[in-house]
């Protein structure tokens, strides 16, 4: 029994599978990723990609895949990427093969003795639109290895040479995946133009470096609208769509985009009767901008129900001066019921709920006094702006019930740019397969739907249309723009001329960009400076185009403060300022083994 028993368990034994050999797995692991990045002065950067690869079991070679199409601040952008070699670190071409996958660019590269062993691909290619141009410098926010790798990678660096003319220079790194804020790398400035980043941790899968590095501008050429629009221009025929586009927008203008015909301009010597330099200057152009809502503070000034006050503050340690404003309330809420909808939210934007409670409404009980709010010009920015919406739509409103307008002129142009969009976002998704039914580049054909939605949203910003009303209107508002543009003619100089109509018209003339030829018909007339204008350079002699100047000035001031918003991150600079992160950038994508 115990003889059968041994050779049962031998038999037994004999016949279990033998333990799997460690070295028949399958598996691929970087070994080294180091990237050499050299910035040249023309905006283009040249990479070099070195990848030292181990390889265990049997494999063909590796998939390198680097993304060319970003969705970048709310619009596709297209990295314009050139391969140049793809060779060992001999300098041996290998086989490899270049494709489009999706948004990536697809490198599927042949690597000999791919079979337990280290080889290392060294992949070469250029980018001409990688960097980033903003008000104060110049960036590279370049994803260096990838966060999309099936593999681990232990060593990660990379090095950036930018021209020897470079200052201002400064970097930073992040590691981890996408989205990480994580900094386990360190970002060195070496000599005068270069930048070595190196990974602190190996990389685990889907783990990445990236590198931020910034310097002054000037240094590297930004490329102007010309350059850009070059990328886009080709010879085929899906070119010809856009001219058919062209016809049919013209034909369109031509039935419902145009005015009634005008008649000749005769000069008029009072505005509309009950319009407003707001509602003016929005008829004119069917736009109600800056100017027509500072000169709406003019009027409401010379009607009086604010004062301007100019005030001089020492700049520089007391070097020069400059000038600054504020705005004083006169008249309370509770006598503004013969104002309209516009200038009632722009006293209420202004003086209740923009600026500084704390600095509006100075208790000044004790002076026996009624203090009325006063606000800085300064306390308005990022703050006013939102009121611009209320204002603007209050102004359509009160020209829409005059029927001077079917439909308001924004709107009117929202609906094709919405149309040119929807167009472009078409084009862009289903561009590749009409391309292929036809046999052209999708390129052209991308190309040739995103001219056809640049047509349409051009000819959608002459679209709106006033109507019979509205054209009468026009002509009435381009006349009293003439009377107040030529204001040398014979007639006016027969005309009685008096301070009170001066001021009168003066917001007027802001709202048309002729203030300076008004003014010069009142020097010898209007010689006291207005009681709704005080303070600074006008106290020490009064002259009026000086004090128009001035006004203008202010005017120009006024709008910038008031359209003033805070700048949004969401899409700014890599630094911290800008929300940087490891992913973040152009570059990147990743890889796997076949």
């Amino acid at each position: 029994m115990r003889r059968a028993l041994l050779l049962v368990l031998a038999a037994l034994f004999t016949a279990a599978p033998a333990p799997v050999s460690a070295a028949t797995t399958k598996s691929i692991v970087i070994e080294r990723f180091d990237a050499q990045i050299n910035v040249a002065e023309e905006g283009h950067i040249l990479v070099t990609e070195t990848l030292q690869l181990r390889f265990t079991g049997s494999w063909n070679g590796i998939i390198r895949l680097i993304p060319i199409e970003y969705d970048y601040r709310g619009r596709n952008y297209s990295l314009f990427l050139d391969p140049i070699s793809v060779t060992d670190e001999r300098g041996n071409e290998l086989r490899h093969e270049i494709s489009r996958e999706g948004a990536l660019r697809q490198f599927k590269i042949w690597v000999p003795g791919a079979h337990d062993a280290v080889r290392t691909v060294v992949l070469r290619y250029r980018v001409r639109n990688a960097l980033r141009y903003f008000d104060d410098h110049d960036e590279l926010y370049w994803n260096v290895t990838g966060d999309e790798w099936e593999m681990p990678i232990e060593a990660a660096s990379a090095t950036i040479s930018l021209p020897p003319n470079v200052t201002g220079l400064r970097a930073l790194a992040f590691t981890g995946g996408y989205g990480s804020t994580e900094q386990d790398a360190s970002a060195n400035i070496y000599g005068s133009n270069s930048v070595r980043v190196l990974a602190q941790r190996p990389l685990g899968v889907r783990e990445g470096l990236t590198v931020v590095v910034g310097w002054d501008k000037g240094v590297v050429r930004e490329p102007g609208a010309l350059s850009k629009l070059g990328d886009f221009l080709r010879s085929n025929w899906p070119l010809f769509f856009p001219i058919g586009i062209f016809g049919l927008m013209l034909w369109l203008w031509h039935t419902r985009g145009r005015d009634p015909a005008l008649r000749p301009i005769a000069a008029q010597y009072e505005p509309p009767a009950g319009m407003t330099p707001a509602e003016v200057g929005t008829l004119i152009d069917n736009t109600p901008d800056m100017r027509d809502i500072t000169a709406t503070l003019v009027d409401l000034a010379v009607r009086g129900y604010l004062y301007i006050d100019e005030t001089e503050s020492e700049k520089l340690l007391g070097l020069w001066t400059g000038r600054d404003y504020a705005f004083e309330l006169r008249k309370p809420m509770n006598e503004w019921q013969e104002l309209k909808p516009h200038e009632r939210t722009l006293l209420t934007g202004i003086f209740y709920d923009a600026g500084n409670p704390e600095v509006m409404l100075v208790n000044k009980a004790s002076q026996g006094t009624s203090v009325l709010p006063r606000v800085d010009l300064s306390e308005l920015e990022n703050k006013f702006y939102k009121k611009l919406p209320g204002i603007r739509d209050a102004i359509f409103e009160q020209l829409l019930q005059r029927k001077y307008y079917d439909h308001r002129p924004d709107k009117v142009q929202k609906t094709y740019l919405g149309a040119a969009g929807l167009l472009a976002f078409l084009t862009f998704f289903a561009g590749g397969a009409l391309s292929g039914a036809f046999g052209q580049s999708p390129a052209i054909t991308m190309i040739a739907g995103f001219l056809s939605a640049g047509i349409i949203a051009a000819f959608g910003y002459f679209m709106p249309a006033r109507t019979l009303k509205g054209a009468q209107a026009l002509e009435g508002v381009l006349g009293f723009e003439e009377f107040l543009e030529r204001v040398e003619s014979d007639r006016f100089e027969r005309m009685i001329k008096t301070p009170q109509m001066f001021e009168k018209f003066l917001p007027f003339a802001m709202a048309f960009g002729v203030e300076k030829n008004w003014v010069r018909a009142f020097d010898d007339i209007y010689k006291q400076a207005p009681e709704w204008y005080r303070g600074g350079s006008i106290d020490s002699g009064f002259r009026p185009t000086h004090f128009v100047n001035n006004l203008s000035s202010m005017s120009s001031r006024a709008g910038s403060a008031l359209a003033s918003a805070p700048r949004s991150t969401s899409s700014g600079s890599g630094f911290s300022g800008g929300g940087g992160f490891s992913g973040g950038g152009f570059g990147g994508g990743g890889g796997r083994g076949f």
